[in-house]
């Protein structure tokens, strides 16, 4: 059963509630990743090929799931490091630089587009008092979707928590606490809105907080993206269903 609210704190989800992309987008990234590892790693015997390197990292993220470990939850040091170890190379510059430049590859040069219902929901919270956190299961680190944000002149987001900063990932509850703790509002008090019933509705229901599943994108998946596991609310589970995020307005919903 869901918190009922009122709530005094909003944790929205990134992809297909924040931010959407069509179909080919994230292949673009990837290959932005490798041009950038291409010249971030150094190897005394030449050059590393766009090939072997590909293959390198696919073999890194196979290690670390071998290993326990999920690759969306893990800081772009530790893939650029284990990376660079499977091939060795070296990291050119410092090894932290070096991993934002990875966290970052692609993402101005192909950007997701904003859902303009996230950016009115935001602002509109933020005017009445009310904080936001955005909270994703994402390889890059908040600090990129934080530059990508405010370069985009984004929505009031008080902080951004990332599975890559955090080493968990939705629908782990660590993800909802961290967002808790870093607004000082107790997980009760917290309404958290998302795509997924798997992902966002259920980790958001295992935490303690409210939760809201959100199908105004489910149209924009691209084809290799599945439907969410659950299509509605089941009767009585207190997770409200919302086709426009404008709905999460209701002046009812919220205390400062």
């Amino acid at each position: 059963m869901a918190a009922a609210g009122p709530f005094r704190a909003l944790s929205l989800d990134l992809w297909f509630t924040t931010v959407y992309y069509g179909p080919g987008l994230d292949e673009r990234w990837e290959e932005a990743r490798l041009e950038v590892l291409t010249g971030l790693l150094l190897r005394p015997g030449g050059p590393v090929g766009r090939e072997e390197l590909g293959a390198a990292l696919a073999a890194t993220r196979g290690r670390l799931l071998a290993s326990g470990r999920d690759p969306v939850a893990t800081d772009p040091v530790d893939l650029l490091a284990l990376t660079a170890e499977l091939l060795g190379a070296t990291v050119r510059g410092d090894l932290d630089d070096a991993a934002e430049q990875q966290s970052a590859a692609g993402i101005q040069e192909a950007p997701p587009t904003i859902n303009p219902e996230a950016a009115r929901l935001v602002r509109g919270l933020a005017d009445r008092g009310i904080p936001s956190v955005l909270l994703t299961n994402s390889a890059r680190r908040g600090s990129t979707w934080s530059a990508f944000l405010a370069a985009a002149e984004h929505p009031p987001f008080r902080h951004i928590v990332s599975s890559a900063d955090v080493g968990r990932r939705k629908p782990d509850p660590e993800m909802f606490a961290e967002a808790a703790r870093r607004l000082g509002v107790p997980l009760a008090e917290v309404l958290h809105v998302g795509d997924r019933w798997e992902l966002d509705v259920a980790g958001a229901l295992a935490a303690g907080c409210g939760a809201a599943l959100y199908r105004g994108l489910w149209s924009r998946y691209p084809p290799d993206h599945p439907p969410s596991d659950v299509a509605a609310p089941p009767e009585g589970s207190g997770v409200r269903l919302v086709d426009r995020l404008d709905e999460l307005l209701d002046p009812g919903l919220w205390v400062r």
